[in-house]
């Protein structure tokens, strides 16, 4: 899943461009969903799995991305909420 986090990052998200957590969830489940989904742990709650991912995204904080403030958009069950933000570096 890391690997696959760093790739999107490197690779999809053009350097000074703003994203959030679910713009890396959502490309997860559009394109690696044979990623996303073996990750998930039956007894977790999709919020708290989101969260683990958003937690994976930060660890690349100072090297590839810089963390921001917060951002309010769509999750997946299309609800607005707020999450995490970063910019591409």
């Amino acid at each position: 899943m890391k690997a696959t986090i760093e790739s999107i990052i490197r690779n999809e998200i053009r350097p000074g461009c703003i994203f959030d957590a679910h713009t890396i969830i959502n490309y997860l489940i559009q394109n690696n969903s044979e990623v996303y989904l073996p990750e998930h742990q039956n007894n977790w709650r999709t919020e708290y799995y989101h969260s683990v991912i958003s937690k994976m995204i930060d660890e690349f904080s100072n090297s590839l991305i810089e963390r921001l403030d917060d951002s309010w958009s769509r999750n997946i069950h299309m609800n607005y909420t707020e999450n995490a933000c970063w910019r591409r570096i």
